[in-house]
């Protein structure tokens, strides 16, 4: 059958469909070109050209396989059913709109036996894109997530889906009955509702096959054209996205380069991000799971991970900005809209970004890897750097670590009053001495964190591990400068600290502090510091599977782990602390409700150890709730921020006598022989 077989005012069909592809075809190359290529040029160059054969394996599981789409499972399963559908059937409409051109060149001629078996499989897949749509729409209407927008553009596709689908089965079911075919095995669902068509007139059947055939190629193409003007532009963004996502772990940030000779510092305008984050703003599919992952959203502070983008986006495409307006209707003053609109405090508020924890919920939540953080942390260095804009707690500590070498304020003690008694040795030469023991500034200026500093020394000299300590020499690494914005005193001490390490030859370095651990691991090296960087649980773990630490005390409790952020979701340590806590003798281990790669943030990350929250829900109480929930008697850390918040948050729940905040190195310390 020859569906453009007639003619139009005397112009042959097949005109029409040439003209109706081409005019398709270019206004979607025109609007990605307008909407995505040119705003990601305008970004700086950051590269992210490298490790191609890990980057294909990983398009492969998280595009072609959908991975981390399944970690829903209701929406993951519509999304494949859809996605795969989709791609599985492009062949058929492919072949559909070469039928309207030629009878002979078509993909069906060319393919013989093989084009029915993947007709069969084809019909297949379109049953389950129909069944997705069913899901789809029972979600939107019925389940009503907390976190999805319910706009009609998402009606619209999900109908035009549809009826790609109906408009497939019903024109073969025509096709079926015009020529005679009965024994069509590769066509089931076709071959049966070809009976529809039986009793009808060959002439009008064949105009009815003509009709649907022009409805489902029409639709085709007006889904394509509509594509660059929906929500579902991330369907061209998001698998180029996915292919160039940080191959780093996820708690590395990166320097501004040259930062002497630089103009302009952080973020203010668009063209200030990198291309990745332009492109991450196309790439967004507004699920939600970044705003249902983000502790600052749940205890109601003004970030919406997810609105924050879709603003952004809006910006870049010229478009009216709503989302952040509306969280913070009345709360705060924006820059009128107009066509001067900045970017920070216009678009985004800077409350928004203060809200920030850092944690890094919404990148491990986010199917299609977009990189909220270092977005919100290039905001806050063009706040800090240029606007002078922070909030006075933040710049207090700023202060002191300028001034003093830490971010303490009002602390009584120094960097050596601890050692007094303690019989250490100063870390002078790495080729004597194997590790430098990196205390931190929690390490030895917080009372309650000193504690586990002494706990850890005792671990390490029951081990024998041949270590020593700076004393006096150290200062602190720059971590919260880099978090709080303020990039150039971040790189004065990180230069310092390097230069320092260089002269004693340091090697190999022991933290108990995740976010010394992370700064040393992935951010020193960008400046010339390459380093063994290991965690107290790591060299702990390791000391009681080899022998040399002997744990025969029982520790008579039910212990709750607790991942911080730095040392689990940004660094990938997991297993290390729960291979502590299970070889305590005596203790019962338990999960929260939200653990691993899901676990809800202390709070203190971001520069929020210094900050007060402003909101009456507290990111700790919230954590804590989860402590208590699990029944737990103590919930043990790897985090001397995190020990801090969770103390404060049982306080503040009032279960002091129910529940304990524990390093994990106090109980290995007191379950030695």
């Amino acid at each position: 059958m020859f569906p453009t077989l007639n003619t139009f005012l005397g112009i042959p069909g097949q005109v029409f469909l040439v003209a109706a592809v081409i005019i398709s075809v270019a206004v979607f190359v025109r609007a990605i070109t307008l909407k995505v290529v040119v705003p990601v040029r305008q970004g700086t160059y950051i590269y992210r050209f490298d490790r191609w054969p890990q980057r294909v394996k990983l398009f492969f599981i998280y595009v072609i396989g959908q991975r981390k789409v399944f970690d829903n499972s209701y929406s993951g399963t519509l999304h494949a059913l859809i996605f795969w559908g989709f791609i599985i059937w492009q062949p058929f409409t492919s072949n559909l709109v070469l039928e309207g051109l030629s009878e002979q060149f078509t993909l069906k001629a060319l393919l013989g036996p093989v084009w029915s078996a993947y007709v069969f499989v084809a019909e297949i897949a379109t049953v389950g894109v129909l069944v997705g749509v069913v899901m789809a729409v029972y979600r939107r209407m019925v389940m009503k997530p907390a976190f999805l927008h319910t706009a009609a553009d998402a009606y619209l596709i999900l109908v035009m889906i549809a009826a790609l689908m109906l408009t497939y089965f019903l024109s073969e079911a025509f096709r079926f009955s015009v020529e005679g075919v009965t024994d069509a095995w590769y066509a089931p669902v076709s071959l049966m509702l070809s009976g529809l068509a039986s009793g009808i007139p060959v002439d009008l059947a064949t105009n009815i096959f003509g009709v649907l055939w022009l409805f489902h190629v029409g639709i085709f193409l007006a889904f394509l054209m509509y594509i660059p003007y929906s929500k579902h532009l991330h369907l061209v963004a998001a698998p180029v996205n996915i292919f160039f996502q940080n191959l780093d772990a996820s708690g590395t940030l990166q320097p501004i380069k040259d930062i002497e000779q630089q103009e302009h510092f952080g973020a203010g305008r668009l063209e200030d991000l990198s291309w990745k984050q332009v492109l991450d703003l196309d790439t967004c599919t507004e699920c939600g799971r970044c705003t249902e992952s983000c502790p600052a959203y749940a205890t109601d502070k003004p970030l919406s991970p997810r609105d924050l983008i879709l603003d952004l986006k809006a910006y870049a495409h010229h478009e009216p900005i709503i989302h952040q307006r509306e969280a913070l209707h009345g709360r705060a003053e924006f820059a009128p809209l107009g066509p001067d609109l900045p970017m920070v405090g216009g678009v985004v508020h800077p409350e928004t970004l203060w809200a920030c924890v850092t944690c890094g919920a919404c990148m491990e939540a986010c199917p299609v890897f977009i990189e909220h953080v270092p977005t919100i942390v290039d905001m806050r260095r063009y706040l800090v750097m240029e606007k002078s804009d922070i909030p006075e707690a933040a710049e207090n500590a700023l202060v002191s670590l300028e001034r003093r070498g830490h971010p303490w304020r009002g602390t009584q003690h120094n960097r050596t009053d601890w050692m007094e008694g303690q019989d250490l040795k100063e870390f002078e030469d790495g080729d004597e001495t194997e590790y430098l023991y990196w205390v931190g500034c929690s390490g030895v200026l917080e009372d309650r964190n000193r504690r586990i500093t002494m706990s850890l020394i005792k671990i390490l000299k029951a081990a024998n591990v041949n270590f020593g300590v700076l004393g006096p020499a150290e200062s602190c690494n720059g971590d919260p400068a880099r978090r709080l914005g303020n990039e150039y005193l971040f790189q004065i001490l990180a230069q310092q600290n390097i230069d320092l390490f260089k002269a004693r030859k340091v090697r190999k370095i022991i933290t108990q502090c995740p976010h010394c651990f992370n700064t040393f691991r992935n951010e020193y090296p960008q400046f010339g510091g390459e380093y063994e960087v290991i965690h107290h649980t790591e060299l702990i773990s390791e000391l009681i599977k080899s022998g040399k630490l002997n744990l025969t005390k029982p520790i008579e409790e039910t212990i709750t782990y607790h991942d911080s952020c730095y040392l689990g979701r940004h660094n990938g340590i997991y297993d290390a602390p729960r291979e502590i806590a299970n070889a305590l003798p005596g203790a019962t281990v338990v999960e929260m409700s939200r653990n691993k790669e899901r676990s809800f943030c202390c709070g203190a990350g971001g520069g929020h150890m210094w900050m007060e929250e402003k909101t009456e829900k507290r990111i700790n109480w919230a954590r804590t709730d989860m402590v208590i929930e699990s029944g737990a008697s103590v919930v043990g850390t790897a985090c001397p921020f995190c020990v801090i918040m969770l103390e404060d948050g049982i306080r503040g729940r009032n279960a002091e006598e129910t529940v304990r905040a524990r390093d994990l190195v106090e109980l290995v310390a007191e379950a030695l022989d």
